[in-house]
């Protein structure tokens, strides 16, 4: 069939290179100039920075892994360390620095002032949450929230608040205040892989090299906007935004749900965007730039992950340490990457600024996404929607991916990647000093 993939993000290139690979014929549009996946990637002194930036745990990421290791792309064992340190004050001061035992990978405290006066209570946190996590997954009721999780269990507040959390809202790139509306499970499987200990990978290359894969040998029209979609008789009608109308057997719309009624069809698609317009979504804004004080105040206290919050709990922001995590940038200025920000950044020292569109995950949206899938089901349908707004759990790459899992089921398209183990080399030189 000729098929239209409206959006070129994660879900949608997905999508459109394993019905490519079926033997589809699959055209992208795409609104922004080259690819929406890498739109946010910059070079920087000879180096990439990727925005935002990924790295995957093996055991979460099972299928974005297995599709890059079909791609061919090689992926390379990263060290996650963290450092947390108290704002608001005189003085910005790190109370906490981590790292990892050589045997087993498992996170420990890395610094004396950690040991000294948070020691014990981070130690005994460890030991409750694991305790919580065994608890959770040997019970019959795995449905509720975050926030109920929480109240239910006893955790200790500067282990859950000041470094558990944290963790939460970097994987989740999501609003603080939205977090313990979400369906626990999904989080707390991640927090079980964390401390156990898994190593999380990132791809060679990152974004840029995983989308030249997804897109090769596909035609992608970039740099403007669908303004109608509508069906005709048996067949669907795109219209984009310099006045061309492309007829095709079926269309994919892979962007937020919350850009539909600028094109489609309102009469045709009335049933469509009321259960779609249901879904919300959340911005936010990731900044790249060289400003050092989003760092512990003592460079040996560096690590890739830099936490800052008030001791209420009540503010914080996380910043990447992106040399230590990309070798394209080592050597280089050191470039930070942080989300939220809540400190300010001398704005002579951004690079760039972008705004990131994140799905609000709830019990209500996982009811809509069962609605959406019967929808799929319908006979005679032409027109499907994918993002990773669309699959239950976390509003990663994994999600993006497991949604055009779905469409290819839909379609009889065959999954050769599903299950293959990721290709993992030695860890290149990385800027960890």
């Amino acid at each position: 069939m000729d098929i239209a993939v409206i959006g070129s993000g994660m879900a949608g290139l997905a999508t459109a290179r394993i019905l490519k690979n079926a033997g589809h014929q699959v055209v992208i549009f795409e609104a922004l100039p080259g690819r929406g996946m890498d739109s946010h990637s910059i070079a920087f002194e000879g180096g990439l920075i990727d925005a935002p930036l990924r790295v995957m745990n093996p055991n979460l990421w099972k299928n974005t892994l297995s599709f890059a290791a079909w791609l061919g792309i090689k992926a390379f064992p990263v060290r996650t360390y963290m450092a947390c340190s108290w704002l608001f004050e005189d003085k910005t001061e790190t109370w906490l620095t981590t790292g990892r035992t050589r045997v087993g990978n498992f996170p420990i405290i890395n610094n004396r002032k950690g040991v000294k006066q948070y020691g014990w209570r981070l130690v005994k946190g460890m030991l409750q949450l694991k305790t919580a996590l065994h608890q959770f997954f040997k019970s019959s009721d795995q449905q509720i929230t975050l926030a109920e999780f929480i109240n239910k269990n006893d955790i200790e507040e500067v282990f859950w608040h000041g470094a558990v959390m944290p963790v939460l809202y970097t994987i989740c790139t999501c609003n603080p205040r939205t977090i313990g509306e979400w369906p626990a499970k999904p989080l707390l499987i991640f927090l079980k892989q964390l401390t156990d200990g898994d190593t999380l990978l990132r791809l060679h290359g990152g974004t840029p090299a995983l989308v030249d894969k997804l897109i090769d040998g596909i035609e992608i029209y970039s740099g403007t906007a669908i303004t109608r979609v509508e069906e005709q008789q048996d067949r669907v009608m795109v219209e984009t935004g310099r006045g061309e109308q492309l007829t095709f057997d079926r269309a994919i719309i892979a962007t937020p749900t919350n850009k539909l009624e600028d094109f489609l069809d309102k009469t045709q698609f009335a049933e469509d965007l009321a259960l779609l317009k249901q879904f919300k979504f959340e911005q936010g804004e990731l900044v790249m730039h060289t400003d050092p004080s989003v760092m512990p105040p003592k460079r040996k206290d560096w690590a890739v992950l830099s936490y800052m919050m008030d001791r209420q709990f009540t503010r914080q922001q996380f910043t990447v340490w992106l040399n230590a995590i990309e070798p394209s940038l080592v050597g280089k200025t050191p470039v930070f990457q942080t989300w939220r920000p809540v400190t300010t950044i001398d704005p002579r020292l951004i690079i760039s600024t972008v705004s990131l569109t994140r799905a609000v995950v709830d019990s209500h949206t996982v009811e809509l996404n069962k609605q959406l899938q019967a929808r799929h089901r319908m006979p005679n349908r032409k027109v499907f929607y994918c993002g990773s707004w669309s699959c239950d759990g976390l509003p990663i790459l994994e999600s993006a991916v497991t949604s055009a899992m779905h469409i290819a089921e839909i379609f009889g398209a065959p999954l050769p990647f599903k299950g293959l183990k990721p290709t993992v080399e030695i860890a290149p030189q990385l800027g960890y000093s």
